[in-house]
């Protein structure tokens, strides 16, 4: 009689379907293994026993159980290898028999079933047919696959048989109509592409149609539990621009944006994160923004409350976003959604959303100005200086960029963000860090605060401080080159410069090695800032820092842009800086004159410049030259000269700082014009520069024309008296009381050189009488030497006849009236505690002021307001350092809202008698 396979491990092997195989491969449940052991021992040894006595004959082999399941197809099931062997030795009929019931499998397929990769190996190299399928046109490659065995798979692979293309079944197998199936492929496909060393294999799926395939699925009406695992696929390969080609191509985003409706979260996240990467393209973006992308990832935003998808929705509005102004717009016309992104801040402490929301703000108004406001106006600003705080690096950072994005070339904002107390959390992040990347992106958003205005510029500057902005230079970052170029060119200007310190502090130096730079935005900012770092105001030429260029080999440098640029603005500016640095210096102009490559003759070859703008340079140039110095007037007049004519465009320009550059320029060229007698050349100059002083509306241009009175007032003699003579002095006494330094002091520098004119003297002490405060101010920015004796001795006669007092509310002379910082002053940056390797959120504890921690317990929201504390420490290290002995005066902070203010004082210096 027939061995029979015991009835029980039988009738685990009957399947009847697609469904049951896969049930049963996923249950683990085809055959029962023996319960001990020594039962299988047994078995083996009866298996070999018929194989290697000879019991085993051509009947016996071809006997099968009551299953139709003969002794190889047990063997190979359980992995008996040294019986298959025997057993297709005997005969090799064996090899393909296939079983008797339903599924008619072959040895292999059921080697493959078992899993027992040392049987599938034994089978494949004695000859068994590696393409054969069963009755469900299953094969080696979808029995795999039901029960995710990797490594036969990839063992297939390597095979590379052509009757075997594994690739090519599975994405047929994954195009099947059935949910599992679909789902047993997915994951294999994901499986191999992801763990692969060599990364090749996403293209051997790529070549046989899994993209086309995995589209279809998606828009199929599969399960959603078989989309999942199709959606996790198309991820682990979607990062390959052939790959997304493909997926546009076979119309995905439609079926993506449809998802986006999903009731099924796993669904939307997954619809959501294929968006984003979609949408890093373009091109791409464009396609997703028209097909209605950015609607419905909005109105995800106002209906999900998971953060899990949520992040994923932010990532890809951001995705989207980033590329085109008007993707920008129109997600900020969007109704309600820069609220329901705003409002998603609100008492979060989920890391991964608040790191994807960050994000998203900066996308969505980098470069626009209508959604910064709109962002700003709405409230995001309190969130992103909280996030500035925590001590979460990436947060931290990502936080830092979105304030330089939102303040970015926006006055409103820029405002907005600085009264909402920015500065401070920002400054102790530079001071604090020494990294590169830190600092550069730090530093970024500082400037772009600081904005265009001047006065907001210096007063950054400062709170930098010139040792940090020289540091910069030592950082591999161009962005840092840039802001350090800038922040000492701001500090080496005005009535209150920095030059002393920033050449005590070797800031030359460096300026003059980015002259080798090759980014003409840093190049042309350290040429400007040398220029300044040589003259202040009224052309008073800084001799050790004259010398320090030069010693530098900074005139080499200059002398070779002028001439070999092959930009023209670089080549004016550079022979502007060298006006400037031989000014008043003849031994340095002597060096530049030994130059054989420099000649008067290519500056006034400028003067015909198409650009106005570099005729504008190319006069102001040879006006520096020519400055105080009879000797380069002639040569320029030798080698060529320059004509009225030159300036007459600018002199009649609707630009007001075209006619007051212009109108310096005529004044002092006046005496080697020779189309136009010198006292008219000088009259037009002077009556624009006055007119400039009375009617300009532009507290920039006013302290040009200041600085350009100061200039003119000591040079040749008739010019300070015609200034005078034409109410100069009256004007420039009215400038004294402005709110803009740069305008007082540079007005009262101007009147202090006019001041050695007996008319202006008494027109001066005239004005100061009535308005002692006016003395104050002159004292204040003119040093020793800049106030005639004549005019001294005037107000000591005054002071002794008596003086009216001084009303209170006076312009601060010492800092800004109209900048408040409102800010946690020494509160401490918040902590993530408890970001694990398996945990997305975070807490956040700060300390109050009696050291205890919130009332709010452990949890504590990061962006939730009113639950930070908040503790008090001094207000010394955002002072701004000041000239001549003169320091900021802080109030005492107060509480409001919990933030407290950093301002200066807005009383008045108290004036005694005695001044």
């Amino acid at each position: 009689m027939a061995w029979r396979w015991p009835l029980e491990a039988r009738s685990q092997l009957r399947l009847r379907s697609h469904a049951d195989l896969a049930a049963n491969v996923r249950d683990n449940v085809l055959v029962k293994k023996p319960k001990r052991k020594a039962d299988e021992k047994d078995l083996q040894a009866k298996l070999l026993k018929l194989a290697l006595y000879g019991e085993v004959n051509e009947k016996s082999m071809n006997e099968s159980d009551e299953n139709g399941w003969g002794h190889i197809h047990h063997a190979a099931f359980r992995g008996f290898v040294k019986s298959v062997e025997k057993f297709v030795k005997a005969n090799d009929d064996q090899l393909e028999s296939e079983t008797g019931d339903e599924l008619r499998c072959t040895p292999l397929l059921l080697a493959v079933m078992s899993g027992n990769e040392e049987t599938v190996r034994c089978l494949v190299t004695l000859g068994a047919r590696v393409w054969a399928t069963n009755s469900q046109n299953h094969g080696v490659v979808e029995l795999c696959a039901f029960k995710q065995f990797i490594e036969l798979l990839e063992y297939f692979i390597e095979l590379n048989d052509e009757k075997l293309p594994v690739w090519k079944n599975l994405v047929k197998f994954l195009a099947s109509e059935v949910d599992d199936e679909i789902e047993a492929a997915a994951k294999c496909l994901k499986t191999l592409t992801q763990n692969d060393p060599n990364g090749l294999r996403w293209k051997a799926g790529f070549d046989s149609g899994i993209v086309p395939t995995v589209s279809k699925v998606l828009k199929s009406g599969c399960g959603d539990e078989a989309k999942v695992a199709t959606f996790h696929l198309l991820l682990t390969i979607i990062g390959h621009q052939e790959v997304k080609e493909q997926a546009m191509a076979s119309g995905l985003m439609t079926s993506l944006i449809k998802m986006l409706k999903s009731q099924h979260s796993y669904i939307l996240q997954m619809a959501a994160s294929v968006t984003k990467e979609l949408a890093s393209v373009a091109e791409y973006a464009e396609q997703a923004a028209q097909a209605g992308a950015i609607p419905s990832l909005v109105k995800v935003t106002q209906t999900v409350k998971e953060p899990e998808v949520l992040v994923e929705v932010a990532h890809a509005l951001a995705s989207i976003v980033q590329h085109d102004p008007a993707h920008q717009q129109a997600l900020g016309g969007q109704q309600g959604a820069i609220s329901s992104i705003i409002g998603l801040f609100d008492g979060l402490s989920h890391k991964d959303l608040l790191l994807a929301l960050t994000k998203l703000v900066s996308a969505a108004v980098k470069q626009n100005e209508t959604n910064q406001t709109a962002f700003v106006q709405q409230g995001v600003a309190p969130h992103i200086i909280t996030l500035s705080r925590v001590k979460h690096k990436e947060l931290q950072m990502s936080a830092v960029v979105a304030v330089h994005r939102l303040a970015e070339g926006n006055p409103t904002t820029q405002k907005i963000i600085l009264d909402e107390g920015v500065v401070h959390p920002l400054m102790q992040l530079l001071r604090r860090s020494r990294q590169a990347d830190v600092q550069e992106e730090t530093a970024t958003a500082l400037w772009a605060l600081a904005g265009d205005d001047v006065e907001e510029r210096r007063n950054m500057a400062e709170l930098i401080g010139v040792q940090q902005l020289i540091e910069f230079f030592s950082s591999p970052s161009e962005n840092l080159d840039y802001i350090g170029s800038e922040g000492l060119g701001v500090l080496a200007q005005g009535p209150r410069h920095e030059q002393t310190a920033i050449g005590q502090a070797n800031g030359v130096h460096p300026l003059v090695r980015l002259l080798r730079s090759s980014n003409e935005a840093i190049l042309l900012s350290a040429i400007r800032t040398l220029r300044h770092l040589s003259l202040s105001v009224g052309f008073v030429p800084h001799a050790k820092n004259q010398q320090m260029i030069a010693g530098s080999r900074g005139i080499k440098f200059l002398v070779a842009l002028m001439v070999h640029s092959q930009n023209e603005i670089v080549q004016v500016e550079a022979a502007h800086t060298l006006a400037a640095v031989a000014l008043g210096n003849d031994e340095i102009m002597t060096d530049i004159q030994q130059n054989l490559d420099f000649s008067f003759v290519r500056i006034l070859k400028m003067m015909y410049n198409p650009q106005a703008v570099v005729r504008l340079l190319a006069g102001a140039s040879l006006a520096t030259f020519a400055y105080n110095s009879l000797k380069l007037q002639r040569e320029i007049a030798e080698q060529g000269g320059v004509r009225f004519s030159c300036f007459t465009p600018f002199l009649q320009s609707d630009d007001e700082y075209f006619r007051c550059m212009a109108a310096f320029q005529v004044v002092v060229l006046a005496p080697i014009i020779p189309d136009e007698e010198q006292a008219i050349s000088s009259a037009a100059g002077i009556k624009l520069l006055v007119e400039l002083l009375q009617y300009s509306k532009n507290d920039v241009i006013k302290a040009l024309a200041a600085d350009s009175v100061a200039r003119l007032a000591h040079t040749r003699a008739g010019v300070p008296s015609a200034f005078v003579s034409i109410e100069a002095v009256n004007l420039l006494c009215d400038m004294l009381l402005y709110l803009a330094e740069q305008v007082r002091g540079n007005a009262a520098i101007a009147l202090g050189y006019l001041s050695y004119q007996p008319q202006a003297t008494r027109q001066l002490l005239n004005r100061c009488r009535l308005d002692p405060y006016m003395m104050k101010i002159l004292r204040y920015y003119t040093s020793v030497g800049k106030l005639s004796s004549e005019f001294l001795d005037g107000w000591k006669h005054y002071k002794q006849i008596g003086l009216p007092t001084i009303d209170e509310g006076r312009p601060n002379l010492i800092g800004r009236q109209n900048v408040q910082y409102k800010d946690q002053l020494g509160a401490r940056p918040l902590t993530i505690s408890s970001i694990d390797g398996s945990s997305t959120h975070m807490q956040s504890s700060i300390l109050n002021t009696s050291g205890q921690s919130g009332m709010d317990g452990d949890k504590t929201p990061l962006t939730g307001r009113s639950s930070v504390g908040s503790r008090r420490t001094s207000d010394q290290t955002l002072t701004p350092r000041t000239t001549q002995g003169a320091q900021l005066s802080l109030p005492g902070s107060r509480q409001h809202s919990r933030r407290s203010s950093i301002a200066t004082t807005q009383q008045p210096e108290m004036i005694s008698q005695d001044a």
